[in-house]
């Protein structure tokens, strides 16, 4: 069963305004598969680029080199300061050439500011001024977005992370944008000014974001009156993602399709979800198709009986997991929403293309890997009855993969003068994943960081990826060899590793001040042991203190044991301090700097006897999230339920090693991985000096001394004794 990545929280932009969810921690087995399945389709690529020149050692840290191999499935930008000409041929191909720059100053005043005025809808309607023909079609309004796109039916919101190669692929709606992007975006990048200029034949579309504190951009595009589009790139600064793309909808009810394979399944086999659902969880076969002689697929799950959202009892879910190969997507149906996360997003989105709910049938859609290349890969489905994790159906099927003849995306850069395209026209640029489990095999034999002594690797990047938009940092890997902290399948194998620590940009977001940083670091360093653990509740074994992974809920009282920075301090994992207020209300102080003795204990750090009973606010109201913190200073009812340890000692039994003999010293090595071709600066090995010395200070008042943790590296590796 796997743990749902909490408070990945999402814009469902017909319903609230325009802004940035809050990138929180990534740590869970849905980071982990999404990485390995990053390898898998970035292999071919990798092995034909040139690795990264040996690591460097200053001051005590690691410093290397980027390459295909450390950043996965990286496509920057690289139209800086050109034009796009599409001329069309016929209604669904264009002629395409590049131009020097022909942008167009706009002359007016901005007629929409998506920064200020971020309220749904989140577009405006024009009219053209003209008849404009594009698709077989002659449009006179249009509608201009805050995601840098001109849509000539009315818009739907764009939830995926980015828009890579499937987004372009199945957007419904036919659209034009210079670089289009979707409502998911990092924190620091302002939604656009939006300038609109009319001339007898053209309309002039002009998208400026200049209010970021870290990404701006200013593009434009001109709609001519014989059907020409042009594309023109001012600047875009640091905004290294977003599609270029013209495409005339995706239809999936209508596009040809050609069976690659099919199975049929027994009916009425599900289990464990209650009788008027079981129909919709039971899997009846699937089909898997390839679109349009397009690397673009779907696989069809078709289902017993009809889904009807009505019938789904508040609090619970219907899951659908398809897996093709090693790639996975998840649909989460309950009775208000359809919540996707894509075969090539980690980040769930509320709606979205890239799945169709069908009556009795669900449609996953993907892009196929090596698409090449013949390849049989397995097709998996797999139900669930959540939040009971019960698994209800499964079913599946073997598919070879022949060669796809045409290609989603074109290089725009690239392509011949005059070259003639058909729609949809894209170039979906994308920004990389890094992989920490790369940066560590390259500089693990080169400074001689054995598994034994090294406890963690703490990660950053002078650079941004891709985790800006999910997350603010994760821990990946790694155990400690501890039993009685976790289920025994929690920490894969027997063998003692380092836990990886990907800890994004150096001074980005939370790394931009001392206290969050600290906070990132010990937050990530803790789920080396933490938070994986149920209690024995009235006779069952239960989540309730960390329902949606490996955190806290909010509404668990995790006051910390040493104050760092603030009293009334709680635990960097989540949770709150809660004091009691008149009326058996609570007041929730979120200053999450240092650790829980329930935390010390996980770690090894205190003994039984000092963990107090703690407690959880039961029904609270409002309502808390299930991970992570709440407001701070909010106030809410709920029943109090004390907790003790003798209820994680019920399910998991005595922490071994015990606190008379666990690991007391840490060994925790700083890398910090540059763009290629580039070495660190001074400013960056001083903040990598600065992160360094932060941890070890905090680390030791956050566990009163009992804790200390040693993040200088030495050229040569020494043999240690017990510790």
């Amino acid at each position: 069963m796997r743990t749902r990545i909490a408070a990945l929280s999402l814009l469902f932009l017909t319903a609230v305004p325009l802004r940035a969810a809050e990138p929180l921690c990534g740590t869970g087995p849905e980071t982990d598969a999404r990485l390995h399945a990053l390898r898998e389709r970035n292999q071919p690529r990798i092995t034909t680029q040139a690795v990264s020149p040996p690591a460097t050692l200053r001051d005590g840290s690691i410093y290397i080199q980027a390459d295909d191999s450390i950043i996965l499935g990286d496509r920057p930008f690289d139209l800086d300061n050109i034009s796009l000409v599409f001329e069309p041929r016929s209604a669904t191909s264009f002629a395409m050439r590049r131009e020097p720059l022909r942008y167009v100053e706009p002359a007016g005043a901005a007629v929409a500011n998506f920064q200020t005025n971020n309220v749904a809808p989140f577009w405006v309607t024009r009219d053209v001024g003209f008849t404009f023909p594009i698709f077989g079609r002659s449009i006179t309004r249009v509608h201009l977005t805050a995601f840098n796109a001109i849509e000539l039916d009315e818009p739907e919101s764009q939830g995926a992370m980015m828009f890579d190669d499937l987004e372009a692929a199945v957007h419904r709606g036919a659209v034009l944008s210079p670089l289009m992007i979707t409502s998911v975006k990092p924190r620091y990048l302002a939604y656009p000014e939006l300038f609109v200029d009319e001339t007898p034949d053209a309309l002039i579309v002009t998208w400026r974001s200049s209010a970021g504190v870290e990404f701006t951009y200013d593009i434009q595009a001109e709609l001519h009156r014989d059907g020409t589009v042009v594309y023109s790139y001012r600047s875009v600064s640091r905004m290294r993602w977003g599609a270029p793309i013209l495409s005339a909808g995706f239809d999936p009810a209508t596009v040809p399709r050609e069976v690659l394979a099919t199975s049929g399944e027994p009916v009425d086999d599900a289990i464990g979800a209650p009788p008027n659902l079981a129909p919709m969880l039971d899997v009846a076969g699937i089909d898997v198709s390839r679109i349009a002689e397009s690397e673009l697929f779907a696989v069809r799950v078709r289902l017993a009986g009809a889904i009807d959202t009505s019938s789904i009892p508040s609090g619970q879910t219907l899951e659908y997991v398809v897996t093709v190969g090693s790639e996975v997507a998840y649909v989460d149906i309950d009775s208000s929403s359809t919540r996707i996360t894509s075969f090539t997003s980690l980040s769930p989105a509320v709606g979205g293309a890239s799945v169709r709910v069908d009556g009795d049938a669900i449609e996953v859609f993907g892009i196929q890997r090596d698409s090449a290349l013949q390849a049989a890969r397995l097709v998996r489905v797999r139900t669930y009855y959540r939040p009971a994790s019960t698994l209800v159906d499964q079913s599946l099927v073997n598919v070879l993969f022949t060669a796809a003849p045409k290609r989603v995306a074109s290089d725009l850069s690239a392509v011949e003068q005059g070259a003639v395209l058909h729609v949809p026209i894209a170039e979906p640029f994308v920004l990389g994943a890094l992989d920490p489990s790369e940066v560590y095999q390259r500089v693990q034999p080169q400074f001689a960081l054995s598994d034994y002594d090294y406890d963690a690797i703490a990660i950053y990047q002078s650079f941004y990826t891709d985790i800006i938009f999910f997350a603010g940092a994760y821990a990946t890997r790694g155990n400690a060899q501890v039993s009685g902290i976790a289920p025994d399948a929690t920490f894969a194998g027997s063998a003692r590793a380092p836990t990886l620590l990907h800890l994004n940009q150096l001074t980005y977001n939370y790394n931009a001040a001392t206290k969050t940083a600290s906070k990132v670091i010990l937050h990530e360093f803790g789920h080396r042991w933490l938070y994986f653990f149920s209690i024995r509740e009235n006779g069952q074994n239960s989540r309730v203190l960390n329902p949606l992974g490996a955190h806290p809920a909010a509404y668990v009282d995790t006051r910390s044991v040493f104050r760092i920075y603030d009293d009334n301090e709680s635990s960097v994992m989540g949770g709150a301090f809660f004091s009691e207020e008149p009326d058996t209300r609570y007041k929730a102080r979120a200053l999450n700097h240092g650790y829980s003795w329930t935390d010390l204990y996980l770690m090894g750090l205190a003994a039984p006897e000092e963990v107090q009973p703690w407690f959880y606010l039961n029904a609270t109201a409002p309502a808390l999230p299930g991970a992570y913190w709440p407001q701070d200073g909010i106030i809410v009812s709920g029943e109090k339920r004390t907790v003790n340890l003798n209820q994680i000692l019920a399910v998991h039994g005595a922490r071994k090693p015990s606190v008379a003999t666990s690991q007391k010293h840490f060994r925790v090595a700083f890398v910090l991985v540059t763009e290629p071709g580039k070495d660190a600066t001074e400013a960056e090995v001083a903040k990598m000096n600065e992160w360094r010395a932060l941890f070890a200070r905090n680390f030791a008042i956050a566990t009163g001394g009992r804790g200390a943790v040693e993040t200088t590296v030495v050229r040569l590796g020494k043999k240690r004794g017990v510790r």
